[in-house]
Protein backbone atom coordinates (compact mmCIF):
# COMPACT_ATOMS: atom_id res chain seq x y z
CA UNK A 1 0.00 0.00 0.00
CA UNK A 2 1.21 3.64 -0.59
CA UNK A 3 1.72 6.53 2.05
CA UNK A 4 -0.35 9.48 0.57
CA UNK A 5 -2.29 12.15 2.29
CA UNK A 6 -5.53 12.83 0.55
CA UNK A 7 -6.31 16.05 -0.17
CA UNK A 8 -9.98 17.48 -1.24
CA UNK A 9 -10.37 20.63 -2.99
CA UNK A 10 -13.25 23.20 -1.33
CA UNK A 11 -15.52 22.23 -4.45
CA UNK A 12 -15.03 19.03 -4.37
CA UNK A 13 -16.64 19.57 -0.96
CA UNK A 14 -19.51 21.79 -1.94
CA UNK A 15 -20.28 19.74 -4.79
CA UNK A 16 -20.52 16.24 -2.19
CA UNK A 17 -22.65 18.64 0.03
CA UNK A 18 -25.55 19.22 -2.57
CA UNK A 19 -25.83 15.72 -3.14
CA UNK A 20 -28.06 12.87 -1.73
CA UNK A 21 -26.79 10.96 0.81
CA UNK A 22 -26.38 7.69 -1.37
CA UNK A 23 -24.48 9.38 -3.76
CA UNK A 24 -22.36 10.96 -0.97
CA UNK A 25 -21.66 7.46 0.32
CA UNK A 26 -20.64 5.90 -2.64
CA UNK A 27 -18.29 8.62 -3.70
CA UNK A 28 -16.80 9.07 -0.08
CA UNK A 29 -16.02 5.25 -0.57
CA UNK A 30 -14.11 6.11 -4.32
CA UNK A 31 -12.24 8.89 -3.08
CA UNK A 32 -10.85 6.95 0.14
CA UNK A 33 -10.37 4.13 -1.93
CA UNK A 34 -8.24 6.55 -4.54
CA UNK A 35 -6.24 8.02 -1.75
CA UNK A 36 -5.12 4.48 -0.04
CA UNK A 37 -4.17 3.42 -3.35
CA UNK A 38 -4.13 5.76 -6.27
CA UNK A 39 -2.32 4.07 -8.92
CA UNK A 40 -4.11 1.84 -11.44
CA UNK A 41 -7.64 3.53 -10.53
CA UNK A 42 -8.04 5.94 -13.72
CA UNK A 43 -10.32 5.12 -16.49
CA UNK A 44 -9.02 8.05 -18.39
CA UNK A 45 -6.01 10.52 -18.05
CA UNK A 46 -6.50 14.58 -18.83
CA UNK A 47 -3.58 17.26 -18.70
CA UNK A 48 -3.83 20.44 -17.03
CA UNK A 49 -3.14 24.17 -18.29
CA UNK A 50 0.38 23.40 -17.50
CA UNK A 51 1.05 19.83 -19.26
CA UNK A 52 -0.06 18.35 -15.49
CA UNK A 53 -0.92 14.81 -16.05
CA UNK A 54 -4.66 14.48 -14.07
CA UNK A 55 -5.99 11.10 -13.54
CA UNK A 56 -10.31 10.45 -14.15
CA UNK A 57 -11.81 7.70 -12.59
CA UNK A 58 -15.36 6.93 -13.60
CA UNK A 59 -18.18 5.87 -11.27
CA UNK A 60 -21.92 6.09 -11.61
CA UNK A 61 -22.95 9.03 -13.07
CA UNK A 62 -19.67 10.83 -12.00
CA UNK A 63 -15.93 11.90 -13.11
CA UNK A 64 -13.50 12.12 -10.48
CA UNK A 65 -10.38 14.04 -11.62
CA UNK A 66 -7.39 13.74 -9.35
CA UNK A 67 -3.47 14.48 -9.32
CA UNK A 68 -0.98 12.25 -8.06
CA UNK A 69 1.77 14.33 -6.84
CA UNK A 70 4.73 11.79 -6.18
CA UNK A 71 6.88 14.46 -4.62
CA UNK A 72 4.58 15.67 -1.69
CA UNK A 73 2.96 12.03 -1.42
CA UNK A 74 0.25 13.41 -2.05
CA UNK A 75 -3.53 12.37 -3.59
CA UNK A 76 -4.95 15.59 -4.84
CA UNK A 77 -8.68 15.49 -5.77
CA UNK A 78 -9.36 17.99 -7.93
CA UNK A 79 -12.67 18.11 -9.31
CA UNK A 80 -16.37 16.00 -9.41
CA UNK A 81 -18.85 16.50 -12.14
CA UNK A 82 -20.97 14.33 -14.00
CA UNK A 83 -19.67 12.00 -16.14
CA UNK A 84 -21.45 12.70 -19.67
CA UNK A 85 -20.19 16.82 -18.98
Amino acid sequence: MMDYSLLISIEVVEFLERLPARNRRALRNIIEAIGKEPVGRSDAADYDDTGRRLEVTITGDFAITYWIDDADRHVKILDIHSADR
